[in-house]
Formats: structure tokens, sequence, C-alpha cells
């Protein structure tokens, strides 16, 4: 992509006319101004808007984009981005990418135009596509600092925060071998991201620390619906698990419900343990054992890394830094 420099090398005007013309200042000629704009025009010059606001100081807008609201994490997570920022006298922009990679591409196509001055992101849950790398690379050629937090990729370098993943579902596995479980279903709507991925694999080698063979039966891949439902009713009735984790908070209210609707006991029946530490979790009766991910950290943490890339204590191409968030397990009736 062309630059004023190069507009400069070609036209053989300086750099300081260039941009001047490009401006329309009124201390350039007519004839300087078409020389040089027909050569930005052929070209393809675009100007980058971040690097000139940058040096007048004048952008304080930083973008965040999550999958949802509906998800109280997340929203925990807006919660501590936003008083962060505040008070560094930054505004947050929030945008939602559905879950949906392409709108997700065409948020991020949007704000290459420099209007944000750093952009937190959480990643749709589909595969991490390569187009989506070019737009964040691009992103960080006009000096736009990335921070991505919880749903990341390894794909792409930057500052990185998130939960062990691994260690959550391990620690939720040991805690329900310890009320005497060992039927334990494993539900999971992200299967298809890292972090459906490393929650799998703590699942997996809990069960083996506990010498507890891994059924593949009980390891459900499912979104919220008839599918899941059956698929659960079926597992219940026939006795063939006695808890589940489930790693969405929607889900979770879900099979609770199911539960109780097709005659069984929780937890003595069937012992259930969820993430995000929904407030649902602890009024319904019995009260749900929760994974706290503890998101108003998460969003305050994620946001003074964006600060620091901002305003250059650190450069925004070298020495990222990748903090893992502590998680907590809320022992509740569920379990």
């Amino acid at each position: 992509m062309a630059n004023i420099n190069d507009i400069s090398k070609a036209t053989g005007f300086s750099k300081s006319t260039v941009s001047k013309a490009l401006n329309n200042s009124q201390e350039i000629s007519k004839k300087t101004k078409t020389i040089i704009k027909a050569y930005a025009k052929k070209v393809n010059f675009k100007p980058n808007y971040y690097a000139s606001q940058l040096r007048k100081n004048e952008i304080k807008n930083v973008g965040i984009i999550i999958p949802s609201i509906l998800n109280n994490f997340f929203t925990k997570v807006l919660k501590g981005a936003q008083k962060e920022f505040y008070d560094s006298g930054y505004d947050l922009v929030t945008y939602f990418n559905e879950e949906s990679p392409s709108k997700e591409m065409q948020i991020l196509n949007k704000l290459k135009n420099g209007s944000l001055a750093g952009i937190l992101i959480s990643l749709a849950k589909n595969p991490f596509p390569e187009n989506i790398t070019k737009i964040l690379l691009e992103l960080n050629n006009f000096n736009i600092p990335i921070v991505m937090f919880d749903r990341i990729s390894k794909e792409f370098k930057c500052d990185k925060v998130y939960i062990d993943n691994f260690q959550s579902t391990f620690e939720c596995v040991k805690h329900l071998v310890s009320r005497g479980k060992k039927k334990i279903a494993l539900v999971s709507q992200i299967h298809d991201t890292l972090i459906g991925k490393d929650r799998y694999n703590g699942y997996v080698e809990a069960l083996k620390s506990e010498k507890i063979n891994f059924d593949k039966e009980l390891y459900l891949p499912l979104d919220i619906g008839d599918a899941l439902e059956s698929e659960i009713t079926k597992l219940c009735l026939n006795k063939r698990i006695d808890a589940i984790i489930s790693i969405e908070q929607q889900t979770t209210v879900a099979l609770h419900n199911l539960i109780l609707n097709i005659g069984l006991k929780i937890p003595k029946d069937i012992a259930i343990i969820g993430f995000t530490n929904d407030p649902i979790f602890k009024h319904i009766k019995p009260s749900i054992t929760s994974m706290d991910q503890h998101g108003e950290y998460f969003g305050k943490l994620s946001a003074k890394l964006l600060i620091d890339r901002i305003q250059n204590k650190t450069e925004i191409k070298k020495d990222f830094r990748e903090e893992k968030i502590p998680f907590s397990l809320i022992h509740r009736e569920s379990s």
C-alpha cells in the first residue's frame, strides 16, 4: 500500500507538500494538487486517518468486539473494561460479532479507517479464518494495537488475556469425583474453538487421572435444542450419567430444568456444574455449582494492556504479553 513517502519520491515534491496537497491546503497551487492527487489515485493511496489524528492527540475512542451481550461473562467483561477506559480518559465503543466470522470481518474492515485508538476482541466461535488474520495485520500496520481476550487465536501475535481452560474442566471433574460421581458428561457448545478444545482435553485428562474410562457418548458437542434435550434425556433415564459439566450458561439452566422435569433429583441423581457464574445460578433451586471466570477483572486487565500499548509504554509489534486469569469453582447445591 502506497504512503506519502512513495508519492513524494514519485512526484518529486516534499512530503510536507504532498501532505498539504492531499489535505487541500490553500498553501499549495491547484496545478501541484492535481499532479499529486492524480498519482495518489493511480496507486490507490488511502490516508492513514489514525496516524494523523494520533499526531494531534485527538483519538480517545477504543473498540471492543464480543460475541454476545446476553452472555453474563461478556457483560461483566464490558463493565470492567468500561471502568478502566473511563478512568483513563477513553470512550468505549461496543460491537457484536454474533458468533459470525463474516460479521467479524465486516466490523474489522470498517475499523481500518483508524477511528479507534485500539481494539479488544473476543473471537467468533467458529474456526479462526486466515482472512481475519490478514485484516488484523493491516490494523497493526496502521499502529492500531489489538488485545485478544477469552476467545483467542494462536495464529495471531498480540497481547492476550485468558483463563487456563484445560485446568478449569480438570478441576470440575475432580470435584464431581470427590462427590462420588463417575459417569460424567461434558456438554460443549463451543467445541470448535480453542477454548472448547482445551476444556475437552482437560475433561479427558481428568477422567484418566481418576482412572475412569473415557466414553465418547458422554461428550456432547451440541447446541441447545431438541438434539441436546433428547440426548440428555436418554442418557439420564438409562442411568448412563450421574453428572454434567456444561460450559455455556443458557444451556446449563436448560439442563437443570430438563433434569427436574423428567423426575430426577439434583444432585442425588444428576449433579451439574456450569460456567460463567451467572447470577441466576444462585437463585434457582437447587442452586448451580459454577466456574467463575472473573469477567470484570478480565475486562479490567484486558483494558490495561490495551491502554499500555496505546500510550506507547510498550511497542505494538514486540514483547507481547499473555495473562492468565485465575478461576474459582463456586460450590452450590447442584453438586
